[in-house]
């Protein structure tokens, strides 16, 4: 007698199931909408706080400058 393969049909909803979870899966490795924007205002933030740290040394740069040249013209 010759034996043959019994490939037994999937169980009914086996395969929704497993993509419903997957689906699930993929949803929560993603962030939210309000992790999104919380992420974005903290980079925003940062980029403000760099530069405004520029803008105080550029002015800070200036200042000194325009000393320099003070005492320098006040020796001549």
């Amino acid at each position: 007698m010759t034996q043959t393969a019994s490939l037994s049909p999937p169980q009914p909803g086996r395969i929704r199931r497993a993509l419903a979870s997957f689906w699930a899966f993929l949803e929560a490795l993603e962030s939210g909408g309000s992790g999104y924007t919380f992420d974005r205002i903290d980079r925003l933030e940062r980029e403000v706080a760099r530069l405004k740290e520029e803008l105080r040394q550029s002015r800070g740069q200036g200042v000194a400058d325009a000393l320099e040249d003070g005492v320098a013209a006040l020796k001549h």
